[in-house]
């Protein structure tokens, strides 16, 4: 990756098509589970590799070249998340009704077929943190080393964060099956 790097700086920009074939679907599946909508995913997918094209020359070797393009699509679907809530409350205000859900984002994501079980509609409600670290450490498999240089946290406090919110998402899942709140409490223990 490297050498294809130092050619796209270098001025051979069909070079960094090889980046995007590398990495597009690591992407994508974790634009998705942010997101929580295919073609939002698919549209930001495009917007991160457009956003790391113009920032080539910001990215330093201290860190891997995939946590540096993950750090940009967090921070992408982040503004993504945060545009649609305020577009939600706009919506609301200029309705001036109650009539605009606020979990209106949580309903598209069970109303997708493939988020449509009780892990996807569990791991919706996370914060988007919370969300983040559980996609890139169960999903991508990062390890606790790569994500504190990622999110300049030391690896111990990632490992805590992350055990809290796999505890949350457990929690979830069972009373989103018929479990009460004592049982979900319990079982996660």
């Amino acid at each position: 990756m490297e050498q294809v790097l130092k050619e796209v700086r270098a001025g051979d920009i069909e070079q960094f098509g090889l980046i995007i074939d590398a990495m597009q679907k690591q992407l994508f599946v974790y634009c998705y589970h942010m997101l929580g909508h295919r073609q939002e995913a698919e549209d930001a997918v495009q917007e991160v590799f457009l956003k790391a094209f113009e920032q080539l020359d910001s990215y330093r070797h201290n860190v891997s070249f995939s946590a540096w393009m993950y750090k940009i699509a967090y921070h992408h679907c982040l503004n993504l998340l945060n545009r649609a809530k305020l577009n939600r409350v706009v919506t609301f205000l200029r309705a001036g009704i109650q009539t605009v859900s606020r979990h209106e984002g949580e309903k598209k994501i069970e109303d997708t077929e493939y988020l449509n079980n009780p892990l996807h509609v569990a791991i919706s409600k996370l914060s988007v943190k919370e969300r983040n670290l559980l996609i890139l450490r169960v999903v991508e498999e990062r390890s606790y080393d790569e994500l504190a240089l990622l999110f300049d946290i030391k690896p111990a406090t990632l490992r805590k964060q992350y055990e809290r919110a796999l505890k949350k998402c457990k929690s979830y899942m069972l009373v989103s099956e018929g479990g009460d709140r004592h049982d979900s409490i319990s079982a996660t223990r």
